[in-house]
This record gives structure tokens, sequence and C-alpha cells, in this order.
């Protein structure tokens, strides 16, 4: 009987847990507005930033983020992936091969990347891919 009540417990958490994060993440996208790329790649030196990695990262991020009154959440460089979107480290690994696949970048010694064990923001995830050397003639 207390075994169904902790398990019960936990799970009712949870789902509490992810009506009050969609709740806070929804506010946060309404005092936004609309998604603003333009706003977006302002924040990088896109001279001499990869803007193909700059316009994955944005598109994956919002795909992992969903949509909020039926608008992509509006993603901005400096968001954290912890801080901001409660992102779990699985979640921000999915975006990071995503887009390295997609992009043909190169995924092997990462250790040797100015950012490695930096990527913390959506922007330094950028970084971080533009830093990886490209597979072929990708």
């Amino acid at each position: 009987m207390n075994t169904f009540l902790i398990v019960c417990a936990s799970v009712l958490g949870i789902v509490i847990w992810m009506i009050v994060d969609h709740y806070r993440m929804r506010k946060i996208a309404i005092e936004r507005g609309n998604p603003n790329v333009c706003e977006y790649a302002r924040a990088f030196d896109y001279r001499n930033v990869d803007t193909k990695i700059m316009r994955e990262v944005w598109n994956e991020v919002q795909l992992n983020l969903g949509n909020y009154n039926g608008k992509p959440f509006p993603v901005k460089a400096e968001d954290m992936f912890e801080e901001t979107y409660n992102m779990h480290p699985d979640d921000l690994d999915d975006i990071y091969w995503s887009v390295a696949d997609r992009l043909g970048i190169d995924t092997e010694q990462p250790e040797n990347n100015p950012y490695f064990n930096k990527v913390t923001s959506v922007k330094n995830l950028v970084l971080f891919l533009h830093n990886q050397p490209r597979i072929g003639n990708a």
C-alpha cells in the first residue's frame, strides 16, 4: 500500500511539474511575441559564423520546444538550455546530433573544440558546431 502511494505521489508530482513548466514557457513565449530570426541572427558575428548552422540550430531548438499559441517558441541566442528551457542534456544531445548530421559536421574529437563543455546557451551551441570540422565536401 505504501509503495502504491509513493508511486502515485511521484507520478502526480511529475505531472504537476510538467504543467507548471508548460505555463512558464508559454508565458515567456507570449512576452517575447512572434519568433524573430533576424533578432536572433544579430546576436552573432554573421560574417564569421556559418549562417546555415545558426539557422539549423534555430529550427531544431524550436522543433524541440514546440508551439505556444500556435506559433513556434521565439528562440533567442542568449537563452540557456537548462535555466530558460529546463532542457535535459539528452535533448540537447539530440539537437546537436541532428544539426551535425544535417550539415555534415564532424562529431569526432569534440574535446579539441574551444567550446567543449561550455555549451550552456543556444549561442554556445552554434559556436561549438561552427568550430567543429566539416565531413568531406559538406
